[in-house]
């Protein structure tokens, strides 16, 4: 199940990570260091199933700033492609 968020609030990615651990977000109108990494945003989507967040950011392409984000720990045995 994919949570939606109507009306957020900008946050943090620590409070971000706090708020929805364990959780793939979809965060919107980001802001981000000079390696991409998310300093802040507006999460619009949360859900601990990735496949879920995919078929959620179909809602959201017209946005021109969006981010795919992790909020728990990677584990070791586990692949990431960029």
């Amino acid at each position: 199940m994919v949570n939606t968020q109507k009306f957020t609030q900008v946050m943090t990615i620590d409070e971000i990570r706090a708020t929805y651990p364990n959780q793939w977000v979809i965060i919107a109108d980001t802001e981000s260091d000079e390696d991409f990494n998310v300093i802040k945003g507006k999460v619009l989507a949360h859900s601990s199933e990735r496949d879920k967040i995919d078929q959620a950011l179909m809602d959201y392409a017209q946005m021109p700033s969006l981010a795919i984000e992790y909020t728990g720990s990677i584990p070791e045995d586990y692949a990431v492609m960029l």
